[in-house]
């Protein structure tokens, strides 16, 4: 996606706003594959945002923050399985990540502090995310924001706004990426294993993604 597609979402975005009443938020649930762009698109937009309005009225509340710890997956009956498919939709606390947007769209007035993840440890860093009144526009991004017949996922789609799917153009170029991803995060020792992460856990993760999710709003091709 080139920059002036970016300008016009955000500007679509900013039209919208300018439409609706001053104490509510427009939520979008942003998802796609894994290595689709999702998250690198979704800061994108939210710095176009905040150019275009002057103002620092966007935020990004990414799934990431939501992982379990590895101490919660080696507490878990099936701690093996669970470490090998961390990132897997059971391996998230969806629950928490629910709870956290409902707040979001219910306490427009108050900060909402959410979760980020720090690769460098591996692990959920809680509270580093500020969600303030002044934040309307709320980007949420994730892989499994757009699952429509199971819980906790479904119930996303009561209380966000708008589902935007992000869609690759380019299915090898999604692939490279996640390779560079394992590679620089130390999740893999070479390109060799990170397809092998890709084939066990990735496309795993992809196809059940690609089976549950709710017809979107927009499609973004990436």
């Amino acid at each position: 996606m080139d920059s002036e597609q970016i300008r016009e979402l955000a500007s679509d975005l900013i039209r919208q706003l300018q439409s609706i009443d001053d104490q509510r938020r427009i939520i979008i649930a942003m998802a796609g594959i894994p290595g689709s762009g999702k998250t690198f698109l979704s800061n994108q937009l939210q710095q176009e945002v905040n150019r275009q309005a002057s103002s620092n009225i966007c935020a990004v509340l990414p799934l990431d923050g939501f992982h379990l710890s590895l101490q919660q997956l080696q507490a878990l009956p099936n701690a093996k399985e669970a470490l090998n498919r961390r990132g897997a939709h059971w391996t998230f606390d969806g629950a928490g990540f629910v709870s956290t947007l409902q707040a979001i769209r219910q306490q427009s007035s108050s900060t909402v502090l959410a979760p980020t993840f720090d690769h460098a440890v591996g692990d959920p860093v809680a509270n580093a995310i500020a969600v303030e009144p002044h934040h309307r526009v709320i980007i949420a991004e994730g892989l499994y924001l757009h699952v429509e017949n199971e819980q906790p996922w479904s119930s996303i789609q009561s209380i966000i706004d708008q589902t935007w799917w992000v869609q690759p153009q380019n299915p090898q170029l999604a692939q490279q990426r996640l390779v560079m991803r394992h590679v620089q995060a130390g999740l893999a020792a070479s390109e060799e294993e990170a397809l092998l992460r890709i084939q066990h856990n990735d496309g795993l993760n992809a196809a059940f993604v690609e089976q549950t999710r709710c017809q979107p709003t927009r499609i973004i091709y990436n």
